[in-house]
């Protein structure tokens, strides 16, 4: 099963209940001037992290490999299409598709962990411009201590696939060379996600590790995740913090 291959059947799972990004990251990447020279956003999925850039005025390449996630960013994001602002495209961190030093940024947001350092630096200095940068982005809420956090920390320990690989979540600090080595600046941002029943098992449905809708484990990855947002509901919904993790870095050491 390629990285790609493990999102089939969860894009609309994904599109529903993942988090936003902080209107704050976008609001810094735009003041910074760093959208102003053209944007790929790879590993782009169903678009959430491109609504975003679309939103503070970039003109964005999205690149993803899922055909169906594909299918997803760009019936959501049709208007930006037919305005031009957004054009997409099949491709990989390793082969984008984009033309070479095209962009004065790429981002991959929720996205990179699933690639392979050495060829994927290769692949974005090509398509950077002279002075481009790169920006790593993760919603991670693994470390952010709250009593709902550590009560889904366990449903997802409880239920998460065997074969899974390490690097689910985001790439350590330790590893972030690989993929920016020419250094980098980190800023978190707060974001918290208000989850109705409905969305929390959607977001648990959009989880590669964690049982597809309809799979054999589904039923009690169900019933957990209903016994946790009874015992934490107020008002309807739960709340899952989330850090917004930003990486900004340069490729040339």
């Amino acid at each position: 099963m390629t990285n790609a291959d493990r999102f089939l059947g969860r894009a609309h799972a994904y599109a529903a209940a993942r988090p936003d990004y902080p209107e704050a990251l976008g609001a810094w990447l735009r003041d910074s001037g760093l959208l102003e020279r053209g944007v790929a956003d790879v590993g782009a999925g169903t678009g959430l992290f491109t609504r975003l850039l679309l939103t503070h005025g970039a003109r964005v390449d999205a690149v993803e490999p899922n055909p169906e996630m594909r299918a997803e960013l760009e019936s959501s994001l049709q208007d930006a299409v037919n305005a031009g602002q957004l054009r997409v495209h099949a491709g990989t961190s390793e082969g984008t598709g984009l033309e070479t030093a095209s962009v004065g940024l790429v981002t991959a947001a929720q996205a990179a962990h699933w690639f392979a350092p050495a060829p994927t630096v290769t692949e974005f200095r090509r398509v950077l411009k002279p002075g481009g940068r790169v920006l790593l982005v993760w919603n991670d809420w693994r470390g952010e201590d709250t009593p709902l956090n550590h009560a889904y920390g366990e449903v997802v320990r409880k239920h998460s696939d065997v074969s899974t690989p390490e690097a689910v979540s985001r790439v350590p600090d330790a590893e972030l060379a690989g993929l920016l080595p020419g250094g980098y600046a980190q800023r978190t941002f707060e974001n918290a996600a208000r989850l109705s029943r409905e969305r929390l098992h959607a977001l648990a449905g959009s989880v590669s590790y964690l049982p597809a809708p309809g799979s054999p484990g589904a039923p009690a990855l169900a019933r957990d995740l209903d016994a946790l947002f009874d015992a934490h509901a107020q008002a309807g919904q739960v709340t899952l913090s989330y850090g917004t993790h930003a990486y900004l870095g340069r490729l040339d050491r």
